[in-house]
């Protein structure tokens, strides 16, 4: 039978039916209020370190209201610096910093975290005696997110990986290798790729258009 959630409190009309009951119920009443597992939450700030920084934190407005006795809302409380999770292996990272206005879970740690440091793989003593506390939780992200205007999208059914941006894109390296045909373009026919630096082929070159040179020094089959 579904719980009832018209009660303004946790106590059941059986509780105090007999000793066990109302020992049971004690103990679940101290385990809901000491215990933390994970909460979905709203982000209200974060540190943004980008690609010039480690994973950073956020501070998080838990979105579901807890009862009080008398059955109403109590305001929740933002928690200040969550570590945030960050898809990475070594130094490969894949950085995307959450924004305010995101929801994800806050998930709270077994023991006192404090004392891991970033960059350090080492294992620490816990902090102090608490557990399961609000106090070290690690935000993930993200749940009930937008429709993305910026995006990496890997299709396995057609094998296709579609970047998109809407303002720019920079590939870096000390070197760039593109295998497969190569088509470059954009949506409209005004679009120009501009290339700075030197060009060389090792194969042929066809123009369906015209070919205009500041500096023409050969040919032009």
């Amino acid at each position: 039978m579904a719980e009832d959630t018209t009660r303004t409190s946790n106590r059941r009309l059986n509780s105090g039916a007999s000793e066990y009951n109302a020992l049971s119920f004690m103990m679940e009443q101290m385990i809901k209020g000491m215990v933390n597992t994970a909460i979905p939450v709203r982000v209200d700030s974060c540190t943004k370190p980008g690609v010039g920084g480690a994973a950073g934190y956020v501070s998080a407005t838990p979105l579901v209201q807890q009862r009080g006795a008398d059955g109403k809302a109590l305001d929740t409380v933002s928690l200040p610096q969550l570590p945030y999770i960050r898809l990475s292996a070594s130094t490969a990272a894949v950085v995307i910093d959450p924004q305010p206005g995101d929801v994800g879970f806050a998930v709270f740690a077994q023991q006192d975290i404090s004392n891991l440091k970033a960059g350090s793989s080492d294992p620490v003593q816990a902090g102090s005696f608490r557990t399961f506390d609000m106090s070290d939780g690690v935000f993930i992200p993200a749940i009930l997110g937008v429709t993305p205007a910026t995006y990496v999208h890997l299709d396995p059914e057609k094998g296709e990986i579609t970047l998109k941006a809407p303002t720019k894109i920079t590939i870096e390296a000390p070197q760039i290798e593109l295998k497969g045909p190569v088509r470059m373009g954009g949506a409209g026919s005004s679009d120009t790729i501009t290339l700075d630096g030197n060009v060389s082929t090792n194969g042929n070159i066809t123009a369906a258009g015209n070919v205009n040179a500041g500096h023409f020094y050969g040919p032009v089959n």
